[in-house]
């Protein structure tokens, strides 16, 4: 059985600057404090690998599923006994851009990983998206 849950909200920020630092993927941890690295191996694709690590814990083998820029990329994390699916969407609205955060969890082990990593990041969905466009502000 697979859990889904989203979050949505809009903001300021050109979804296309948005997706450029959404598929900057080896500088996620310089606008996600929860991440102590992420290492990239290639190009931003679909197959493409890479590992990030959380503050306080292991290593996550990742990969990305599909990209269409500049509106949504899809990762990949392998648990252990299941898998999470991040969908990143950014959407044009006028000269808003709707963000979509949409999580997907499912595996033997998966309701175990909905609790202790599903359900959180959902709930800090609002704050990481705000520290997204924060970053990528900065930028321009």
């Amino acid at each position: 059985m697979m859990w889904r849950s989203h979050y949505e909200t809009t903001t300021d920020v050109p979804a296309e600057t948005l997706y450029r630092v959404i598929s900057d993927i080896e500088n996620w941890s310089r606008w996600d404090d929860e991440l102590e690295f992420v290492r990239m191996e290639g190009d931003v694709r679909p197959g493409a690998r890479f590992v990030l690590k959380p503050k306080g814990g292991p290593n996550v083998s990742m990969s990305i599923e599909s990209v269409l820029p500049p509106s949504r990329l899809v990762d990949i994390a392998y648990l252990p006994g299941a898998k999470l699916r991040t969908i990143h969407e950014f959407l044009p609205a006028g000269n808003q851009t709707t963000v979509r955060f949409t999580l997907e969890i499912w595996g033997i082990l998966g309701f175990l990983w909905r609790k202790a990593v599903g359900e959180k990041q959902i709930a800090g969905a609002a704050a990481q998206i705000e520290a997204l466009a924060r970053y990528a502000r900065s930028l321009d």
